[in-house]
């Protein structure tokens, strides 16, 4: 034997030694199962609860009651679990219309169902949710009934009227709120016509809405108390040519404000370049918490 052949032997023991280890500490991959889900359907009492119209984004998904991720919907994603378990849905919102704010929405149930996950398989579920039994719905406008419960405040120089079918502005049923602004009519604003006694210390409180509009308009609440009231601004919402749906968290403007006793919901727009027509579409208002 050669002192070349004797000197690589070490080296070779070593290296297939190396490689062993390598396959026991790097096994394979396990094959996923699969879960797709197109969208999240919401059902309402409308006697009670107004639309079912939603703007659900995500799916917080958990298998046995481990979350296993938030999946923006439509979307199809890996479960690394085989055979039977339990897949909890929670429908989630983008919460102020921030992308990078999204979390369930606590006022909707989950939904849940039994699932035989097989490795390779896509299994789709169709989630059909409602709102849970315990929430309060403080205040509804869908402008389809006489009458409005929002009325102009002291400084607008307008006020929202209601257009009606067949105005192709109308975002569904019969009819939707708007407001115009010119360039001699520069500040809208208008507010809920009765106050609201809120929960404070971070009870869950948000402002539903559809709205679409050519201007940025803001939503504020005013706080009352025993002998004075201040108004805070929540939310600037941008310009949309598209009627879209708004989550509006107002937990922490109603928590701070401590000496409240109750508040109003208050939407207003400023044409500040002074454009010919400025306008806002708004339907299905809910205060809920």
């Amino acid at each position: 034997m050669n002192k070349t052949y004797k000197l690589l032997q070490p080296f070779a023991f070593f290296l297939i030694l190396f490689t062993s280890s390598c396959e026991l500490y790097n096994p394979a991959e396990p094959i996923p199962a699969y879960l797709h889900i197109e969208k999240i359907d919401l059902t309402t009492d409308y006697a009670t609860q107004g639309t079912n119209s939603n703007k659900i984004s995500d799916a917080w998904v958990y298998v046995d009651d481990q979350l296993i991720g938030c999946f923006e919907l439509p979307s199809t994603f890996p479960v690394i679990s085989e055979g039977v378990h339990t897949v909890k849905i929670r429908p989630g919102v983008k919460v102020n219309g921030i992308a990078a704010n999204r979390s369930p929405y606590p006022f909707f149930t989950s939904y849940e169902q039994v699932i035989d996950l097989q490795v390779g398989k896509t299994i789709t579920l169709s989630p059909t949710i409602s709102y849970t039994p315990s929430t309060f719905f403080a205040f509804m406008q869908d402008f389809e009934a006489v009458g409005i419960t929002l009325s102009p405040t002291v400084t607008s120089d307008t006020t929202l009227q209601v257009i009606a079918s067949p105005d192709p502005n109308i975002f569904e049923g019969a009819k939707s709120g708007i407001a115009y602004l010119d360039a001699s009519k520069v500040f809208f604003e208008c507010a809920t016509v009765s106050k609201y006694a809120l929960p404070k210390g971070g009870s869950p409180v948000f402002l539903e809405f559809n709205y679409k509009c050519n201007y940025e308009f803001t939503v504020s609440i005013i706080a009352y108390g025993t002998a004075a009231s201040s108004q805070y601004t929540v939310l600037h919402v941008n310009p949309s040519s598209d009627w879209k749906k708004a989550y509006i968290y107002l937990t922490p403007n109603i928590s701070a404000s401590y000496s409240a006793v109750n508040y109003k919901v208050v939407w207003g727009m400023l044409n500040s370049t002074g454009v010919d027509s400025a306008a806002m579409l708004l339907d299905n208002i809910k205060l809920v918490y």
